[in-house]
């Protein structure tokens, strides 16, 4: 599994911890993640690669239904 993919649409999650820039500067810091969306992620992927900051702002316009386009 690439950690620097996001793991429900596979574009890159720009995830500060994967790509050796400093953590704390990391866009997702400041952001809480709905639950909802965190279980959108695949069994084998929770934990070990980072959701995108676009499926996370999709998700909060569209909801659960956001995934239908992402897997375009």
């Amino acid at each position: 599994m690439d950690r620097s993919i996001c793991p429900l649409c596979g574009q890159p999650n720009d995830c500060y911890m994967e790509n050796g820039k400093d953590p704390r500067g990391c866009w997702c810091k400041d952001v809480t993640f709905p639950e909802g969306l965190l279980l959108l992620v695949p069994e084998e992927a929770r934990r070990q690669a980072c959701i995108c900051r676009s499926c996370a702002e999709k998700y909060r316009e569209k909801g659960a239904a956001f995934l239908s386009e992402a897997s375009r």
